[in-house]
């Protein structure tokens, strides 16, 4: 089901795309890396900044645009 919402996401041209599933969360399109430990990860999008707290987060996939973090993830906020 992933791939069908990336797909729609990509021909939908979003400004961001957050997909949480199995103590992974994958980002497209972020901006800018913020800060990085390993209970709080900050990113910066187009209109906010995307803050993830938790335990033993980790970056296993970047690129340019696209992120994954895999950790134990408790809370998700927006911060404009």
């Amino acid at each position: 089901m992933r791939i069908k919402k990336n797909i729609e996401n990509f021909l939908y041209d979003q400004d961001y795309f957050i997909d949480l599933f199995q103590n992974c969360l994958h980002i497209y399109y972020y901006e800018e890396l913020v800060s990085l430990s390993d209970t709080k990860i900050e990113l910066k999008l187009k209109e906010f900044n995307l803050i993830i707290e938790g335990e033993n987060l980790t970056i296993s996939n970047m690129d340019k645009h696209e992120l994954l973090i895999k950790g134990k993830i408790n809370e998700m906020r927006f911060k404009r």
